[in-house]
């Protein structure tokens, strides 16, 4: 990993990928879930476009007349990454990553939201962006503005670290009890890659997740359908939805 960051010229621009009557929303949010695209999509009611496919690492996407756009993205580092690079090429400076984790760590319940602070690097596609040694961390504009926006809707969050993986199926139990007693909180696939991206490429970042499942018990616990877990996130989304607008021109908050 150590040799793959390197500060040349890539052979490939994102640029070439956008699509030519592309006109960028101000901000974007980046889902991976249908659910959640589709809470977001009937949330909004009017949209200026709307298209199944037709952008790199998206499944679909929609734009709103007042500068949001929502895109549906695969699962993935490499792939949300290539997404991202295609956005950020296309003039979008401002991003939010909605989506979904695991708690590694009591201190969240099924159900809680996470705002992320930092997040663990165990996933490739980040190393192509930052240094080994380079933490990667969500931009405190973003960061700020989705804890105030939380706040005023009066849903409680909490703050900390995200572990990000590139390997569902080897979340260890001594890695388990490593991160969280590190300050990490959950467990998911994008947000270190996200994050590290952006602060390449000079555009804001931050995450908002859902924790879906518990990987810190004596065995796995899902609860990806559980009524209370669907509902909270039924809730952000739409919260995100139809306040971001306003909320992506409002300026830092300060703690």
């Amino acid at each position: 990993m150590r040799g793959w960051y390197s500060r040349g010229t890539a052979i490939i621009d994102p640029g070439l990928f956008v699509p030519e009557d592309w006109e960028s929303p101000k901000s974007g949010v980046v889902v991976f879930v249908k659910r959640v695209y589709d809470w977001m999509r009937a949330a909004v009611g009017e949209v200026e476009l709307e298209r199944r496919g037709g952008l790199l690492g998206a499944r679909s996407f929609f734009a709103t007349e007042d500068g949001l756009g929502v895109f549906h993205s695969y699962f993935g580092s490499p792939a949300a990454v290539a997404l991202v690079e295609v956005l950020i090429a296309g003039r979008i400076r401002e991003l939010v990553i909605l989506g979904e984790a695991g708690a590694i760590s009591p201190d969240i319940r099924l159900g809680g939201v996470l705002v992320p602070t930092f997040a663990v690097r165990e996933e490739g596609t980040s190393y192509h962006y930052l240094p080994p040694d380079a933490p990667a961390k969500p931009s405190e504009e973003v960061k700020g503005k989705i804890k105030g926006l939380l706040e005023e809707e009066g849903i409680p969050y909490k703050e900390g670290g995200v572990w990000t993986t590139d390997a569902v199926f080897r979340e260890t139990r001594d890695k388990v009890v490593r991160y969280s007693s590190q300050g990490v909180l959950a467990v998911e696939m994008e947000c270190s890659a996200l994050f590290s991206v952006a602060e390449y490429r000079g555009v804001e970042a931050g995450a908002l997740l859902i924790i879906t499942d518990e990987l810190h018990g004596r065995r796995w616990r899902e609860a990806f359908n559980d009524p209370e877990v669907v509902e909270k996130e039924r809730r952000v989304s739409e919260l995100l939805a139809k306040n971001w607008p306003r909320w992506s021109d409002t300026p830092l908050r300060h703690d």
